[in-house]
Parts: structure tokens; sequence; C-alpha cells
């Protein structure tokens, strides 16, 4: 059996105007005017006897299961043959349209304001585009993969202890005595993954880091940027060639905040920033593909599977959750304020079954190589448990993989407090999901 692959890349830049993830500020402010990056669906089929598996990485912050559902259902519609698994997975910069669109959204007349529903409604056709353009170019190809690492700036804590012992919060692009805090505990592993023709050329190059690609964007301004992890990608392709597919790892307590310079909400800046960290991660893949050597693939498994996820008892009142969104989305149109919190918690809470919220977990074995795809935003922990206990020789973890985006804290973040914890996960929830990638990775695995 000969081992393929094909790859695709297509522009799925949001329109000029379009409303931007502060679409609740209204105005001019809240309208996508300047564009620091294209962004694109960039995708990697992989074959190996009859078994063909894609996987896509999609430069958007959010996009759900219903939007998930509706591209593989495009796509196998539009695919003259089958296709086993389809994996996709958001890059989750913060600097693109609105585009998390929820058909139970209606009910609060947020269309015209909300959403560019042109856009989002033109999404799922181009992001099957790139599915089937690479399902369509397979190749005779070879393969190998390497560990990196990054320990200094770009990742860092966003969960600092004070010396008094109370909890510091520190978002994306904070004031300069937050700055100066500690960097704090990260995982700093770059995972690092090659694919070629036989020749040596390169096709594809797959690279793994668990930092919010919101250096750009941590507060979502009125620019559009596929942040550091879009350009560390453009800088591999032009460097290497091929396509670069960026994995945004375990970081739901993890952003570049420690890292940011001058002005924190400068535009000027904030690509600067961005484009510093995408040369310093760019910089390690490229170190890293020195020391690969790439072999012949004679193993390739895929396995995709529904699990439920513990949430908090209250998140099942659907009751309580519309009245709160509607109060939210009242408010808005009064003052401004930022609804989006109490929305999601609305469409969450009528996809629960039995209390608990289904998502999809995806595992890939390539050889000696794992890849597991696991939706929402786990806390840095995870990433780093299912790698150590994976049982590949080395695994790529990939989170924000679709599902409503709610964090996933350890035990001890949920006791501590603060913005991650106080949404719908219990102590269990990142445990519950963990277990899972390590399972599906279990099955794949080649012994």
């Amino acid at each position: 059996m000969s081992f393929k692959v094909g790859t695709s890349k297509v522009n799925i830049t949001p329109n000029y105007n379009s409303p931007t993830r502060r679409w609740y500020l209204g105005g001019e402010e809240g309208r996508l005017k300047t564009f620091h990056s294209q962004l694109y669906a960039r995708t990697l089929a992989l074959s190996l006897g009859d078994r063909i598996i894609t996987i896509t990485s999609m430069e958007v912050a959010c996009l759900y299961k219903v939007h998930y559902d509706h591209i593989k259902e495009v796509t196998r519609k539009m695919l003259p043959f089958p296709v086993d698994e389809i994996i996709l997975h958001n890059t989750h910069q913060h600097s693109d349209s609105f585009i998390e669109y929820e058909p139970d959204y209606d009910v609060f007349d947020l269309n015209d304001e909300a959403f560019d529903l042109d856009y989002i409604q033109s999404l799922p056709k181009k992001i099957a585009s790139s599915i089937i353009l690479a399902a369509q170019s397979l190749q005779a190809a070879r393969f190998g993969y390497a560990s990196g690492e990054i320990a200094e700036g770009i990742a860092s804590c966003r969960r600092i202890l004070a010396e008094n012992g109370e909890l510091v919060w520190r978002s994306s692009r904070p004031e300069q005595k937050l700055r100066d805090l500690p960097r704090g505990h990260i995982d700093p592993e770059v995972g690092v993954a090659t694919f070629t023709d036989l020749d040596g050329t390169t096709l594809a190059t797959l690279f793994n880091y668990a930092c919010h690609p919101s250096a750009a964007g941590g507060d979502s301004p009125n620019c559009c940027s596929a942040d550091y992890a879009g350009f560390a990608a453009e800088a591999i392709e032009q460097m290497v060639g091929g396509i670069g597919m960026f994995f945004h790892g375990c970081s739901g307590d993890i952003n570049p905040a420690h890292y940011v310079r001058g002005d924190a909400l400068a535009t000027e800046d904030r690509i600067a920033d961005a484009q510093r960290m995408g040369q310093i991660l760019s910089g390690e893949v490229f170190k890293t593909l020195g020391r690969i050597k790439t072999e012949k693939v004679n193993h390739l498994q895929g396995i995709q599977k529904d699990i439920l996820l513990p949430v908090q008892p209250e998140a099942s009142d659907q009751e309580n959750a519309l009245r709160v969104a509607k109060d939210a989305v009242a408010d808005w149109r009064k003052n401004g304020s930022d609804p989006r919190t109490a929305l999601r918690k609305y469409i969450i809470s009528k996809k629960l079954i039995n209390n608990a919220f289904p998502g999809t977990v995806s595992a890939v074995s390539i050889n000696d190589l794992g890849l597991t795809f696991i939706p929402g935003e786990s806390f840095t922990a995870y990433g780093e448990q299912i790698k150590t206990q994976s049982p590949a020789k080395q695994t790529l973890v990939a989170s924000t993989c679709g599902e409503d985006p709610f964090y996933m804290p350890t035990p001890e973040a949920v006791q501590q407090g603060g913005y991650e914890s106080g949404y719908i996960a219990t102590s269990e929830t990142g445990q519950t999901l963990a277990q899972a990638a390590l399972d599906l990775l279990n099955q794949v695995h080649h012994r």
C-alpha cells in the first residue's frame, strides 16, 4: 500500500465591514476596516490503502458543532468518493468576523446587527472546497516528526497568584504592571510534523503550540489578522514550501500577555507583536525541521467519537438562561455591554443531554506519531497530561476543535475561581475530556 498526501489552501477572509468579535460596540468600531492578514482554510488529506482522512486548520476564532456538521455534510455531498474521517480545527485567533451564529439566536433579533450572514452562509462551501481539493490531489509521500521548544517570547500563564495569594487575571494585552508579573507555568513544546513527496519536496508542515493566538486581538479589535500563528504559517510556506498548518494547543489559561510590548491597544503594536511572535515560532519550526528524517508510512488510523462532558447543574435551566440572555441583549442595546457569554450559555442549555454537553473527540495515528483533536478551551495541564500518557512516541494536541467554546479548568482553578472557572464546566470536565482523548489514542496507536 502506498501512503499518499494531498493539500490545499483556500481563502476564507471575511468581507470588508463585517461585524467583528466586538460587534456589541456597534458603529464603525465594531466593523472590520483593516486587513493585516488574509485568512485561510488549509487541508491535509492522508491516504493509506482504502482509508482517507482529512484534517483542516481554519483561521477562524470559533465555529460550533452545528457549523462543523454542516461543513461535513456539504463535503460528503460534493466529493465523488467517501472520506473516512473529516477533522476540523479552529486556530482561534481573535481578529476576524463574528461568525458564531446559531439559528437559535434568531429569537434575539440580532442578525442584521451582529452577523454578516452572507459571509457566514458562504463559509461552509469554501471550507468544503478546501477539503475536496486536498482529497483530489493525493500523491505518494513520506513523513517525519520531531519536537522543539519555546520557553520565552510567546506563551505566558494568564492566571497568576500575587504575593498575597490572590488570583490575578492577565488579559492578552494588559497594562504594563500586569506584563511585569512572572511568566508562570506553560507547556513550551513545539510539535512539528512534515510531509514530503518522494523527491523530498515539502507538501505540508504541521506545527503545534499551546498559546492563545491573541497577540494582535485579545480584545477583538476592528482589524483582521491571523495573529502570530498565521504569520508563522506564511513564513513556513515561503521558506520551505507546501502549506503550513497551525494547531492551537491546550491554552485555556495561556496567552501572550507577558511578552506584549509598547502601547497595549495600539494597532501597529498589536501587529508588531503578532509578527515578532510569528517569527519566533517559525524560527523554532525551521530548527526542528532540520532534525527530521522522513520515513515510509506503513500505519495510518483515525477515529472520531461523540462524548458527553459534565457541566454545572444550573447550565440546564433553559428558562433562566433565556431570561438572562434577553436581559444581556437589552443591556447591550442600552449601554453597549457584551452579551456574548449570556448568549452562549443559552445556546449550550439547549444542547445538553442528561445535563451533559455533547462533543466530538478525534484521534489519528501515523506510524508512531499521535494527533488528537478536542473541543473547548482546556487548561494546559490537560494537554500535558495527554502528551505524557499517550502511547505514541510524540503527540500533537489540538484544542478548540468545534463545539461551543467553554473553558475546562483544573480542579485547583475551579477552587481559585476567576473568569474561566465561572462558565459551565465542573472540576471533572477537563479530566473527562483528556481521558476520552487518551482512550482514542490507545485505540488507533500502532503497536
